[in-house]
């Protein structure tokens, strides 16, 4: 649900919001008295992270998730303190990453409240771990220095430089799999999308109008919206670019298990 990078960030701004002895009381309240364990405000807020990253599915006390429960209380009583929150900006006066972080998870801050942006079973934080899982296990490095790249600039409000990561990394990704498929190298990009569509078993399914060799199908498309106006990304914003990082993940992710499940050499 919530990032460890998040996760994290929250419990820094509890840390932040509170004594001691008010601490003291928060983690009573959650039942969480025994797991608040240490020296500094640092260390207690730190343990009740690491406790709610090791138990996400933890029941809350009004809600069916502990996390998002303390994740929620935490960021509307940040929102509404003007030392911790910045409404002009739409920031948090000390985690510049925050909010931009809760976006990848899908959640955004709208009217002085946290709001689900994403319904239904997308896991952004689980498919990368997956990705990343499939990409080091065929040796990927380049095109996981892209996305990696890619995901940093998202970090930090680099909207145009995310974009272009996120192209580079989709190219080398499709261009290594023809690669490795075939035994060459592609002698262009376009060249690689053919090869991944007449490949058997494809990796691109014509018969789910993935392919169609008239530019219309959906990779041929995803590739179009990855570089709308040219070979150049283009300036952008928070909105596109987020559109931008979860298409990527989910296609390149998909691509990655239909290689993983069909051509992987025991």
């Amino acid at each position: 649900m919530f990032s460890r990078a998040t996760i994290i960030d929250i419990m820094s701004l509890l840390g932040n919001m509170n004594t001691h002895a008010t601490l003291d009381t928060y983690a009573y309240r959650y039942g969480l008295e025994e797991i608040a364990i240490g020296s500094s405000k640092e260390q207690r807020v730190l343990a009740i992270g690491r406790y709610l990253i090791n138990n996400p599915q933890l029941p809350g006390i009004l809600s069916d998730n502990l996390m998002y429960e303390i994740v929620e209380d935490i960021i509307n009583r940040a929102i509404n303190n003007d030392y911790y929150f910045d409404s002009n900006t739409n920031e948090f006066t000390n985690y510049p990453q925050l909010r931009r972080l809760l976006l990848k998870d899908g959640f955004t801050i709208d009217d002085g409240k946290l709001i689900r942006t994403i319904s239904g079973d997308l896991d952004f934080n689980n498919n990368e771990t997956l990705l990343e899982n499939l990409l080091n296990k065929y040796n990927f490095d380049i095109a996981k220095g892209h996305y990696n790249q890619a995901s940093n600039a998202f970090n930090r409000g680099d909207w145009a430089a995310c974009n272009s990561q996120l192209r580079s990394y989709a190219e080398e990704l499709l261009n290594k799999l023809a690669e490795k498929i075939t035994g060459t190298a592609p002698v262009s990009s376009q060249d690689a999308k053919i090869t991944l569509a007449k490949c058997n078993p494809p990796i691109f399914y014509k018969q789910l109008n993935e392919w169609l060799d008239n530019g219309q199908g959906f990779f041929e498309t995803f590739w179009k919206r990855l570089h709308p106006e040219g070979p150049h990304p283009g300036l952008s914003d928070e909105h596109d670019s987020t559109f931008r990082l979860n298409l990527v993940q989910i296609s390149t992710l998909e691509v990655l298990r239909r290689y993983d499940q069909n051509y992987y050499e025991y």
